[in-house]
């Protein structure tokens, strides 16, 4: 099976275009959305930015990176 990926921006009314595609005219395709994922280095540098904000509000100074994690784990496995 022949695979293209690429990215693209959703414009007014949920309009996604995708130009260029290798496929000739005519050709059916499967099409499936989903958002961009972050690079690991963005994603780094977005976690590093919730942990200083977090750290910022009064009370919670010594909170570290682990402590986070634990809370995270901690919701994720529910009740």
């Amino acid at each position: 099976m022949n695979i293209y990926e690429t990215s693209a921006t959703v414009e007014d009314q949920g309009l996604v275009q995708v130009v260029g595609v290798p496929f000739a005219a005519g050709t059916q395709v499967q099409v499936t959305i989903s958002p961009k994922r972050l690079s690991g280095e963005e994603f780094t540098a977005a976690w590093r930015r919730v942990c200083a904000e977090l750290r910022r509000r009064p009370g919670l100074q010594n909170i570290t990176d682990e402590d986070i994690r634990e809370e995270i784990d901690r919701y994720r496995a529910g009740p």
